[in-house]
Protein backbone atom coordinates (compact mmCIF):
# COMPACT_ATOMS: atom_id res chain seq x y z
CA UNK A 1 0.00 0.00 0.00
CA UNK A 2 1.56 3.34 -0.75
CA UNK A 3 0.95 5.65 2.03
CA UNK A 4 0.47 9.17 1.34
CA UNK A 5 2.93 11.66 2.75
CA UNK A 6 1.99 15.32 1.97
CA UNK A 7 1.99 18.93 3.04
CA UNK A 8 5.76 18.23 4.45
CA UNK A 9 8.25 20.92 5.24
CA UNK A 10 11.96 19.47 5.60
CA UNK A 11 15.38 21.24 6.45
CA UNK A 12 16.79 22.59 3.85
CA UNK A 13 19.62 19.33 3.79
CA UNK A 14 17.04 16.64 2.42
CA UNK A 15 18.23 16.33 -1.20
CA UNK A 16 14.58 16.04 -2.38
CA UNK A 17 11.53 18.72 -2.83
CA UNK A 18 9.18 18.49 -0.11
CA UNK A 19 5.87 19.37 -2.90
CA UNK A 20 3.65 21.54 -3.16
CA UNK A 21 3.55 23.13 0.93
CA UNK A 22 0.49 24.37 0.99
CA UNK A 23 -1.15 21.16 0.42
CA UNK A 24 -0.40 19.87 -2.79
CA UNK A 25 0.71 16.51 -4.11
CA UNK A 26 4.31 15.69 -3.13
CA UNK A 27 7.13 14.05 -4.22
CA UNK A 28 9.13 11.31 -2.81
CA UNK A 29 11.27 12.67 0.05
CA UNK A 30 14.55 11.82 0.94
CA UNK A 31 15.83 11.85 4.09
CA UNK A 32 20.06 11.93 4.48
CA UNK A 33 21.43 9.76 7.61
CA UNK A 34 24.93 10.31 8.29
CA UNK A 35 27.55 7.65 10.08
CA UNK A 36 31.41 7.85 10.82
CA UNK A 37 31.14 4.22 9.11
CA UNK A 38 31.87 3.28 6.01
CA UNK A 39 30.04 0.44 3.74
CA UNK A 40 30.17 -3.17 4.97
CA UNK A 41 30.15 -2.39 8.78
CA UNK A 42 27.96 -3.33 11.12
CA UNK A 43 26.16 -0.08 11.22
CA UNK A 44 25.88 0.51 7.45
CA UNK A 45 23.85 -2.76 7.73
CA UNK A 46 21.57 -1.69 9.87
CA UNK A 47 21.16 1.86 7.72
CA UNK A 48 20.37 -0.27 4.88
CA UNK A 49 17.77 -2.16 6.53
CA UNK A 50 16.31 0.69 7.60
CA UNK A 51 16.43 2.66 4.26
CA UNK A 52 14.36 -0.72 2.69
CA UNK A 53 12.42 -0.80 5.51
CA UNK A 54 11.30 3.15 4.81
CA UNK A 55 11.17 2.64 1.46
CA UNK A 56 8.70 -0.45 1.61
CA UNK A 57 6.93 0.81 4.00
CA UNK A 58 5.76 4.07 2.15
CA UNK A 59 5.29 2.50 -0.87
CA UNK A 60 8.51 4.31 -2.01
CA UNK A 61 7.64 7.63 -0.57
CA UNK A 62 10.32 8.24 2.08
CA UNK A 63 13.71 7.61 0.91
CA UNK A 64 16.63 7.30 3.70
CA UNK A 65 19.60 8.43 1.66
CA UNK A 66 23.17 6.99 3.27
CA UNK A 67 26.23 9.44 4.27
CA UNK A 68 29.08 7.17 4.14
CA UNK A 69 32.43 8.22 6.96
CA UNK A 70 30.11 11.56 7.01
CA UNK A 71 32.83 12.81 9.59
CA UNK A 72 35.57 13.08 6.91
CA UNK A 73 38.58 10.65 6.85
CA UNK A 74 40.66 10.69 9.86
CA UNK A 75 38.98 13.17 11.72
CA UNK A 76 38.96 13.73 15.05
CA UNK A 77 35.99 12.87 17.46
CA UNK A 78 34.67 11.21 14.51
CA UNK A 79 31.30 10.18 15.84
CA UNK A 80 30.75 13.41 18.02
CA UNK A 81 31.21 15.24 14.49
CA UNK A 82 28.29 13.01 12.44
CA UNK A 83 26.00 13.91 16.22
CA UNK A 84 26.38 17.30 15.44
CA UNK A 85 25.67 17.37 12.28
CA UNK A 86 22.23 15.76 13.13
CA UNK A 87 21.73 18.15 15.50
CA UNK A 88 22.10 21.44 13.58
CA UNK A 89 20.78 20.21 10.60
CA UNK A 90 23.23 19.68 7.92
CA UNK A 91 22.17 15.93 8.26
CA UNK A 92 18.36 14.38 8.95
CA UNK A 93 19.22 11.44 10.35
CA UNK A 94 22.13 9.54 12.24
CA UNK A 95 23.78 6.42 13.47
CA UNK A 96 25.75 6.93 16.58
CA UNK A 97 27.33 5.08 19.04
CA UNK A 98 25.57 5.67 22.17
CA UNK A 99 29.00 6.58 24.02
CA UNK A 100 29.33 9.68 21.95
CA UNK A 101 26.59 11.43 23.46
CA UNK A 102 28.03 12.30 26.95
CA UNK A 103 30.01 14.83 25.47
CA UNK A 104 27.26 16.84 23.77
CA UNK A 105 25.66 17.36 27.50
CA UNK A 106 23.67 13.91 27.32
CA UNK A 107 23.45 11.64 30.14
CA UNK A 108 20.46 9.25 30.04
CA UNK A 109 23.03 7.12 28.40
CA UNK A 110 25.80 6.61 30.56
CA UNK A 111 24.32 3.70 32.63
CA UNK A 112 24.00 1.80 29.40
CA UNK A 113 28.00 2.23 29.19
CA UNK A 114 28.77 1.81 32.60
CA UNK A 115 32.12 -0.47 32.81
CA UNK A 116 32.11 -3.85 33.25
CA UNK A 117 28.18 -4.22 33.31
CA UNK A 118 26.90 -4.96 29.71
CA UNK A 119 28.89 -8.10 29.52
CA UNK A 120 26.98 -10.41 27.30
CA UNK A 121 24.81 -10.08 23.70
CA UNK A 122 22.27 -11.49 25.77
CA UNK A 123 22.25 -8.55 28.44
CA UNK A 124 21.77 -6.00 25.55
CA UNK A 125 19.36 -7.43 23.71
CA UNK A 126 17.47 -7.43 26.49
CA UNK A 127 18.31 -3.57 27.00
CA UNK A 128 17.49 -2.30 23.61
CA UNK A 129 13.97 -3.74 23.80
CA UNK A 130 13.55 -3.20 27.62
CA UNK A 131 11.28 0.30 28.57
CA UNK A 132 14.22 1.37 29.96
CA UNK A 133 15.77 1.79 26.20
CA UNK A 134 13.13 5.01 25.65
CA UNK A 135 14.02 6.46 28.96
CA UNK A 136 17.25 6.40 28.10
CA UNK A 137 16.68 7.64 24.55
CA UNK A 138 14.67 10.36 26.03
CA UNK A 139 17.23 12.01 27.38
CA UNK A 140 18.67 12.92 23.70
CA UNK A 141 16.58 15.53 23.37
CA UNK A 142 19.08 17.84 25.22
CA UNK A 143 21.04 17.35 21.88
CA UNK A 144 17.78 18.30 19.86
CA UNK A 145 17.36 15.00 18.43
CA UNK A 146 15.07 12.48 18.94
CA UNK A 147 16.12 8.81 19.49
CA UNK A 148 14.20 6.20 17.29
CA UNK A 149 15.89 2.62 18.43
CA UNK A 150 19.15 1.31 19.89
CA UNK A 151 20.79 -1.00 18.17
CA UNK A 152 23.12 -3.56 19.74
CA UNK A 153 26.43 -4.17 17.58
CA UNK A 154 29.05 -5.75 19.90
CA UNK A 155 30.82 -6.15 22.88
CA UNK A 156 34.13 -4.45 23.64
CA UNK A 157 37.37 -5.83 25.24
CA UNK A 158 41.08 -4.93 25.29
CA UNK A 159 43.27 -5.61 22.75
CA UNK A 160 46.99 -5.45 23.14
CA UNK A 161 49.57 -4.81 21.21
CA UNK A 162 52.86 -7.21 21.16
CA UNK A 163 51.38 -8.07 24.79
CA UNK A 164 48.24 -8.54 26.63
CA UNK A 165 46.36 -6.28 28.72
CA UNK A 166 45.34 -8.29 31.91
CA UNK A 167 45.38 -6.25 35.02
CA UNK A 168 45.27 -2.76 36.06
CA UNK A 169 49.35 -2.84 35.57
CA UNK A 170 49.38 -3.49 32.02
CA UNK A 171 47.54 -0.06 31.57
CA UNK A 172 49.68 1.68 33.77
CA UNK A 173 51.54 5.16 32.37
CA UNK A 174 50.31 3.64 28.18
CA UNK A 175 48.58 4.80 25.60
CA UNK A 176 45.26 3.23 25.26
CA UNK A 177 43.31 4.52 21.80
CA UNK A 178 39.66 4.52 22.82
CA UNK A 179 37.25 6.92 20.40
CA UNK A 180 36.11 10.10 22.01
CA UNK A 181 33.91 9.48 25.42
CA UNK A 182 34.04 11.21 28.87
CA UNK A 183 33.18 8.01 30.68
CA UNK A 184 35.39 5.84 28.50
CA UNK A 185 38.48 8.31 29.21
CA UNK A 186 37.19 8.37 32.77
CA UNK A 187 37.51 4.31 32.61
CA UNK A 188 40.91 3.72 31.05
CA UNK A 189 41.82 6.83 33.23
CA UNK A 190 40.83 5.12 35.91
CA UNK A 191 42.55 1.74 35.06
CA UNK A 192 46.04 4.15 34.97
CA UNK A 193 45.95 4.16 31.14
CA UNK A 194 46.28 7.49 29.06
CA UNK A 195 43.40 7.30 26.63
CA UNK A 196 43.64 8.59 23.35
CA UNK A 197 41.22 9.70 20.22
CA UNK A 198 43.77 8.66 18.22
CA UNK A 199 42.39 8.22 14.20
CA UNK A 200 43.93 8.50 10.51
CA UNK A 201 47.25 7.98 9.74
CA UNK A 202 48.77 9.61 12.54
CA UNK A 203 46.78 6.80 14.69
CA UNK A 204 48.41 3.94 12.33
CA UNK A 205 51.65 5.37 12.84
CA UNK A 206 51.26 5.63 16.94
CA UNK A 207 49.77 1.62 16.79
CA UNK A 208 52.57 0.19 14.36
CA UNK A 209 55.63 2.32 16.14
CA UNK A 210 54.66 0.90 19.48
CA UNK A 211 53.42 4.11 20.95
CA UNK A 212 50.12 2.24 21.58
CA UNK A 213 49.80 -0.10 24.57
CA UNK A 214 46.67 -1.42 23.01
CA UNK A 215 42.55 -0.70 21.97
CA UNK A 216 39.24 -1.36 22.95
CA UNK A 217 37.23 -3.06 19.95
CA UNK A 218 34.98 -6.00 19.22
CA UNK A 219 36.01 -9.27 17.76
CA UNK A 220 33.35 -8.17 14.58
CA UNK A 221 35.66 -5.75 14.06
CA UNK A 222 39.28 -6.76 14.60
CA UNK A 223 39.85 -7.25 11.06
CA UNK A 224 40.61 -3.00 11.07
CA UNK A 225 43.13 -3.21 13.80
CA UNK A 226 46.71 -1.56 12.45
CA UNK A 227 48.60 -3.94 13.80
CA UNK A 228 48.32 -7.92 15.49
CA UNK A 229 46.56 -7.80 18.65
CA UNK A 230 46.05 -10.30 21.29
CA UNK A 231 42.42 -10.09 22.91
CA UNK A 232 41.58 -10.52 26.83
CA UNK A 233 37.96 -12.32 25.70
CA UNK A 234 36.71 -11.96 29.40
CA UNK A 235 37.12 -8.80 30.04
CA UNK A 236 34.40 -6.60 28.80
CA UNK A 237 34.89 -3.19 28.70
CA UNK A 238 31.18 -2.07 27.51
CA UNK A 239 28.65 -3.03 24.88
CA UNK A 240 28.67 -1.06 21.63
CA UNK A 241 24.74 0.41 21.04
CA UNK A 242 24.18 2.66 18.34
CA UNK A 243 21.30 4.69 17.78
CA UNK A 244 19.26 6.25 15.37
CA UNK A 245 18.30 9.34 15.70
CA UNK A 246 16.70 12.15 13.98
CA UNK A 247 16.83 15.73 14.12
CA UNK A 248 13.95 16.94 16.64
CA UNK A 249 13.35 19.71 13.97
CA UNK A 250 13.11 17.18 10.95
CA UNK A 251 10.86 14.78 12.69
CA UNK A 252 8.03 17.56 13.93
CA UNK A 253 7.83 18.89 10.31
CA UNK A 254 6.82 15.29 9.04
CA UNK A 255 3.36 14.50 8.21
CA UNK A 256 1.54 12.00 10.37
CA UNK A 257 2.02 8.91 8.25
CA UNK A 258 5.46 9.94 7.43
CA UNK A 259 6.44 10.00 11.06
CA UNK A 260 4.84 6.52 11.59
CA UNK A 261 6.69 5.06 8.51
CA UNK A 262 9.88 5.77 10.24
CA UNK A 263 9.03 4.93 13.70
CA UNK A 264 7.84 1.23 12.47
CA UNK A 265 11.06 1.09 10.10
CA UNK A 266 13.10 1.74 13.30
CA UNK A 267 11.61 -0.97 15.36
CA UNK A 268 11.81 -3.14 12.45
CA UNK A 269 15.80 -2.64 11.85
CA UNK A 270 15.91 -3.49 15.59
CA UNK A 271 14.12 -6.86 15.04
CA UNK A 272 17.03 -7.45 11.88
CA UNK A 273 19.84 -6.31 13.67
CA UNK A 274 19.02 -9.04 16.79
CA UNK A 275 18.05 -11.69 14.03
CA UNK A 276 21.28 -11.07 11.87
CA UNK A 277 24.26 -9.38 13.92
CA UNK A 278 27.29 -12.02 14.19
CA UNK A 279 27.49 -13.48 17.64
CA UNK A 280 30.02 -12.75 20.09
CA UNK A 281 31.26 -16.39 19.77
CA UNK A 282 31.19 -16.43 16.18
CA UNK A 283 33.27 -13.29 15.75
CA UNK A 284 35.37 -14.85 18.21
CA UNK A 285 35.83 -17.59 16.54
CA UNK A 286 36.71 -15.71 12.60
CA UNK A 287 39.09 -13.90 14.60
CA UNK A 288 40.98 -17.10 15.76
CA UNK A 289 41.12 -18.58 12.00
CA UNK A 290 42.07 -15.24 10.97
CA UNK A 291 45.19 -15.43 12.89
CA UNK A 292 44.34 -13.95 16.54
CA UNK A 293 45.51 -14.74 19.64
CA UNK A 294 42.69 -14.34 22.78
CA UNK A 295 43.46 -14.82 26.40
CA UNK A 296 41.74 -14.90 29.62
CA UNK A 297 42.05 -12.70 32.69
CA UNK A 298 42.48 -14.55 36.09
CA UNK A 299 40.09 -13.89 38.82
CA UNK A 300 42.54 -12.05 40.70
CA UNK A 301 42.82 -9.54 37.63
CA UNK A 302 39.11 -9.60 37.18
CA UNK A 303 38.92 -8.05 40.82
CA UNK A 304 41.42 -5.58 40.21
CA UNK A 305 39.99 -4.20 37.15
CA UNK A 306 36.49 -4.03 39.14
CA UNK A 307 38.21 -2.26 42.08
CA UNK A 308 40.07 0.09 39.90
CA UNK A 309 37.26 1.61 38.04
CA UNK A 310 34.61 1.89 41.33
CA UNK A 311 36.01 5.82 41.38
CA UNK A 312 33.82 5.72 38.07
CA UNK A 313 30.71 4.39 39.84
CA UNK A 314 31.09 6.49 42.51
CA UNK A 315 30.61 9.16 40.28
CA UNK A 316 28.29 8.09 37.74
CA UNK A 317 26.16 6.90 41.08
CA UNK A 318 26.01 10.52 42.27
CA UNK A 319 23.52 11.14 39.60
CA UNK A 320 20.11 9.81 40.76
CA UNK A 321 18.45 9.40 37.60
CA UNK A 322 22.31 7.49 35.96
CA UNK A 323 21.76 5.19 39.42
CA UNK A 324 18.37 4.26 38.84
CA UNK A 325 19.14 3.04 35.80
CA UNK A 326 22.13 1.27 36.63
CA UNK A 327 19.87 -0.66 39.00
CA UNK A 328 17.71 -1.47 36.48
CA UNK A 329 20.48 -2.79 34.40
CA UNK A 330 22.09 -5.14 37.15
CA UNK A 331 18.15 -6.16 38.03
CA UNK A 332 18.12 -7.14 34.25
CA UNK A 333 21.56 -8.70 34.03
CA UNK A 334 20.89 -10.99 37.11
CA UNK A 335 17.30 -12.08 35.21
CA UNK A 336 19.08 -12.75 32.15
CA UNK A 337 19.97 -16.01 30.71
CA UNK A 338 23.30 -16.30 28.74
CA UNK A 339 24.18 -19.54 27.22
CA UNK A 340 27.77 -21.55 28.18
CA UNK A 341 29.29 -21.14 25.12
CA UNK A 342 28.11 -17.35 24.34
CA UNK A 343 31.91 -15.98 25.21
CA UNK A 344 34.97 -15.95 23.35
CA UNK A 345 36.57 -18.69 23.64
CA UNK A 346 40.65 -18.42 23.94
CA UNK A 347 42.80 -18.91 21.51
CA UNK A 348 46.66 -19.27 20.38
CA UNK A 349 47.67 -16.85 17.65
CA UNK A 350 48.12 -18.35 13.84
CA UNK A 351 50.97 -19.39 12.42
CA UNK A 352 53.67 -16.41 12.18
CA UNK A 353 56.68 -18.04 10.56
CA UNK A 354 59.58 -17.09 8.36
CA UNK A 355 58.59 -16.94 5.12
CA UNK A 356 60.55 -19.35 3.27
CA UNK A 357 63.85 -18.72 1.76
CA UNK A 358 64.15 -16.93 -1.13
CA UNK A 359 65.46 -19.05 -4.34
CA UNK A 360 64.18 -17.51 -7.14
CA UNK A 361 65.06 -14.31 -8.78
CA UNK A 362 62.64 -12.06 -6.48
CA UNK A 363 62.53 -9.36 -9.71
CA UNK A 364 60.39 -11.90 -12.16
CA UNK A 365 56.99 -10.40 -11.06
CA UNK A 366 57.95 -6.94 -10.47
CA UNK A 367 55.24 -4.73 -12.04
CA UNK A 368 52.14 -2.92 -11.09
CA UNK A 369 49.09 -5.63 -11.52
CA UNK A 370 45.19 -4.70 -11.63
CA UNK A 371 41.80 -6.91 -11.39
CA UNK A 372 38.21 -5.77 -10.63
CA UNK A 373 35.87 -7.66 -8.06
CA UNK A 374 32.13 -7.64 -8.20
CA UNK A 375 29.93 -8.58 -5.55
CA UNK A 376 28.30 -11.42 -7.81
CA UNK A 377 31.60 -12.85 -8.65
CA UNK A 378 32.33 -12.74 -4.37
CA UNK A 379 28.39 -14.76 -4.57
CA UNK A 380 29.82 -16.78 -6.43
CA UNK A 381 32.46 -18.09 -4.62
CA UNK A 382 30.73 -18.59 -2.01
CA UNK A 383 30.62 -15.38 -0.12
CA UNK A 384 27.83 -14.47 1.57
CA UNK A 385 27.27 -11.94 4.19
CA UNK A 386 26.60 -8.74 3.14
CA UNK A 387 29.40 -7.02 4.79
CA UNK A 388 31.91 -9.22 2.96
CA UNK A 389 30.36 -8.66 -0.12
CA UNK A 390 30.26 -4.64 0.31
CA UNK A 391 34.06 -4.67 1.67
CA UNK A 392 36.06 -6.62 -0.92
CA UNK A 393 34.29 -5.72 -4.05
CA UNK A 394 36.44 -3.34 -6.19
CA UNK A 395 39.27 -2.58 -8.47
CA UNK A 396 42.64 -3.60 -6.95
CA UNK A 397 45.78 -2.51 -8.22
CA UNK A 398 48.73 -4.07 -6.67
CA UNK A 399 52.88 -3.18 -6.63
CA UNK A 400 55.39 -5.86 -6.33
CA UNK A 401 58.86 -4.74 -6.21
CA UNK A 402 61.71 -7.01 -5.02
CA UNK A 403 59.64 -8.87 -2.18
CA UNK A 404 57.63 -5.65 -1.21
CA UNK A 405 53.89 -5.07 -2.40
CA UNK A 406 51.76 -2.60 -1.72
CA UNK A 407 47.76 -3.18 -2.92
CA UNK A 408 44.93 -0.16 -2.77
CA UNK A 409 41.63 -1.01 -3.56
CA UNK A 410 38.75 1.20 -4.52
CA UNK A 411 34.77 0.92 -4.59
CA UNK A 412 32.16 2.89 -4.17
CA UNK A 413 32.08 3.40 -0.25
CA UNK A 414 35.48 1.72 0.20
CA UNK A 415 38.73 2.09 0.05
CA UNK A 416 41.81 0.57 1.32
CA UNK A 417 45.86 0.48 1.21
CA UNK A 418 47.68 -1.92 2.55
CA UNK A 419 51.54 -3.37 2.62
CA UNK A 420 53.73 -6.30 3.50
CA UNK A 421 56.59 -8.36 2.14
CA UNK A 422 56.55 -11.44 -0.23
CA UNK A 423 59.58 -13.90 -1.39
CA UNK A 424 59.58 -16.26 -4.22
CA UNK A 425 60.71 -20.03 -4.18
CA UNK A 426 60.28 -21.58 -7.48
CA UNK A 427 56.75 -21.27 -8.45
CA UNK A 428 55.72 -20.59 -5.49
CA UNK A 429 55.29 -17.02 -3.44
CA UNK A 430 54.44 -16.35 -0.07
CA UNK A 431 53.11 -13.14 1.16
CA UNK A 432 52.96 -12.09 4.38
CA UNK A 433 49.61 -9.93 5.59
CA UNK A 434 50.17 -7.84 8.01
CA UNK A 435 46.95 -6.20 7.98
CA UNK A 436 45.48 -10.40 8.91
CA UNK A 437 47.57 -10.94 11.67
CA UNK A 438 50.62 -11.07 9.87
CA UNK A 439 49.21 -14.21 8.66
CA UNK A 440 51.49 -15.90 5.95
CA UNK A 441 50.00 -17.52 2.64
CA UNK A 442 51.84 -19.38 -0.20
CA UNK A 443 50.53 -19.80 -3.72
CA UNK A 444 51.63 -21.31 -6.97
CA UNK A 445 51.74 -18.81 -9.77
CA UNK A 446 52.12 -18.79 -13.37
CA UNK A 447 52.97 -15.65 -15.86
CA UNK A 448 52.26 -15.57 -19.46
CA UNK A 449 51.94 -12.29 -21.55
CA UNK A 450 51.41 -9.75 -18.92
CA UNK A 451 49.30 -12.33 -17.47
CA UNK A 452 49.85 -13.17 -13.76
CA UNK A 453 47.61 -16.55 -12.54
CA UNK A 454 47.77 -17.25 -8.90
CA UNK A 455 46.50 -20.32 -7.69
CA UNK A 456 45.47 -21.50 -3.97
CA UNK A 457 44.48 -24.81 -2.43
CA UNK A 458 41.27 -25.91 -0.98
CA UNK A 459 41.96 -24.88 2.58
CA UNK A 460 42.86 -21.13 1.91
CA UNK A 461 39.98 -18.73 3.97
CA UNK A 462 37.48 -17.86 1.03
CA UNK A 463 37.95 -14.00 1.14
CA UNK A 464 41.64 -14.41 0.50
CA UNK A 465 40.73 -17.15 -2.21
CA UNK A 466 38.49 -14.51 -3.67
CA UNK A 467 41.07 -11.52 -3.34
CA UNK A 468 43.65 -13.36 -4.90
CA UNK A 469 42.20 -15.57 -7.48
CA UNK A 470 39.02 -14.57 -8.92
CA UNK A 471 40.60 -12.80 -11.85
CA UNK A 472 44.29 -13.13 -13.68
CA UNK A 473 46.14 -10.57 -12.08
CA UNK A 474 46.85 -8.05 -15.79
CA UNK A 475 49.89 -6.21 -15.75
CA UNK A 476 49.24 -2.93 -16.67
CA UNK A 477 53.07 -1.26 -16.02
Amino acid sequence: MILAIASVSLVACTSEPAGNKAGGDAGPITLRIGTADYLGRPSADAIEEFARQAKARSGGRLIIEPVWQAAGDGADDWDQVVARMVKDGRLDLGMIPTRAWDTEGVTSLLALQAPFLVSSDALADQIVVADLADEMMAGLNKADVTGLALLPESLRHPFGFGRALLSPKDYAGKTFRTPRSELGEATFSALGAKPADLNGEAGQEAIQTGKVAGTDTGFVLAESLQAPAIATGNVTFTTKVNSLVINSKVLSELAPTATRVLKDAASATRRWVLDHRVTEAEAARQYCSGGGAIVAASTADLTALTRAVQPVYDQLERDAATKRLLDRIRELKRTVQVPAAAGATPCRAGTRATPPPATGDQRILNGVYRYKITQQELRDLGVTNARDLARNEGTYTWRLNDGRYTFDQAAPGEADHQEGTYTIADNRVTFQLPWVNDLQVTFTWTISDKVLTIQVDDKTELLLKALFTTHPWLKIA
